[in-house]
Order: structure tokens, then C-alpha cells, then sequence
């Protein structure tokens, strides 16, 4: 009985825990949901909720009351300064693994942030050091995360560009950053690495 608990425990055969809060982090019926959402005490991952404000999201309306053009250059030059406070903040605490922010446009999921430290000691660092901080005139809303697994919590038909929920896709769909950024920031930790070898 115990093994085949075990095997089934955060997939759609259990009927007790939330495959997609195992999974994502997130569960679009929140507190309602019929099944358990296991919040860890420790995880190497941490979830900053709805954190990043997306300018062509929340865009002003225009004179017809429509939302004005954001200008996707601009746009991600925006995002990715807000991806490089971020990783400087919390890297501070220890080595990042993956940093990754939701494009999605659901509740549960718009604006998200996750960030898989190495260790669970940083990751617990990194969030005491969030407590009672604010970005961008909004609290932080900092807590451990299940997802150790981004491949699982990911979107493959985004990744493909053939999803057809768009945005409100209940997996992840994950904004991309230039690969000069990707190196400069996640650079640093190969050379380490390549240092330490005999």
C-alpha cells in the first residue's frame, strides 16, 4: 500500500494531494482547491508571487479606452533589468541554479518567479533576507516552492510555440532572456566550477 501511495503521489492518480501545485508551484483554484497543497518547510527553490509586473500586461489604456502599444524592445530591456536585480539580490545568499519568471496571464501564475538555489541553506537565507522588503513599491510575497523540476513544470507546446491556451495555460510559460544576459549572470558559476577542478 505504502509503495503504491508513493508512486502516485503528485500525479493525477492522487486524489489526496494537487498534481499541479506539486508540479508548478501553483494551483489556479488556490485555498478551494479539493486537494492538498503540501507547502515544504525547506526546498532549494523559492516562489516570489506575482513579482514581476509585466508593462505590456498592465499597459495605461489609450484615449479609446484600449490598452496602449508597449514597445517589445523596450519591453524586454525592462524585463531583463528586473531579471538582473533579482538574480544580484539573491545570489547574494548563494548559487542560482535556475531563475525563471512566468509570461502567463492567470492569477496564480502572472508575474511568478522561481529561483532554484544549489542549496537549501541558501534558498532559506535568500528568503529570510525577503521579509518585510518591498521591489518596486509592492511587498514581496516570498515562500518555498515543491518545483525542483523545471522540465515537468514547463510548457513543451510553448516552448514549440504550438500551444493554443495562450496564456492562461496552467504550465509554465517561461520568459526568455538574451544569451548574453544568461551568460553574464550564470557565467560566473561555471568558472568556479572550472577552478576547482584538480
Amino acid at each position: 500500500m505504502a509503495e503504491h501511495l508513493a508512486s502516485i503521489f503528485g500525479t493525477e492518480k492522487d486524489r489526496v494531494n494537487c498534481p499541479f501545485y506539486f508540479k508548478i508551484g501553483a494551483c489556479r483554484h488556490g485555498d478551494r482547491c479539493s486537494r492538498l497543497h503540501n507547502k515544504p518547510t525547506i526546498s532549494q527553490t523559492m516562489l516570489l508571487q506575482n513579482m514581476y509586473q509585466n508593462p505590456v500586461i498592465n499597459a495605461p489604456l489609450g484615449p479609446d479606452g484600449l490598452p496602449m502599444r508597449v514597445d517589445e524592445r523596450v519591453a524586454q530591456e525592462q524585463f531583463e533589468d528586473f531579471y538582473e536585480d533579482i538574480f544580484e539580490e539573491l545570489s547574494q545568499h548563494g548559487e542560482i541554479e535556475n531563475c525563471n519568471v512566468c509570461d502567463n496571464l492567470a492569477d496564480h501564475m502572472v508575474g511568478n518567479v522561481y529561483v532554484k538555489f544549489r542549496e537549501e541553506e541558501h534558498c532559506a537565507a535568500a528568503l529570510q533576507a525577503l521579509q518585510g522588503r518591498y521591489y518596486g513599491g509592492r511587498p514581496i510575497q516570498a515562500e518555498f516552492s515543491p518545483v525542483t523540476d523545471f522540465r515537468e513544470a514547463t510548457c513543451r507546446q510553448y516552448e514549440e510555440n504550438t500551444c493554443n491556451r495562450g496564456g492562461y495555460c496552467n504550465f509554465m510559460h517561461l520568459k526568455p532572456i538574451s544569451k548574453q544576459l544568461r551568460k553574464l549572470l550564470f557565467g560566473r558559476y561555471k568558472h568556479r566550477s572550472d577552478s576547482q577542478e584538480p
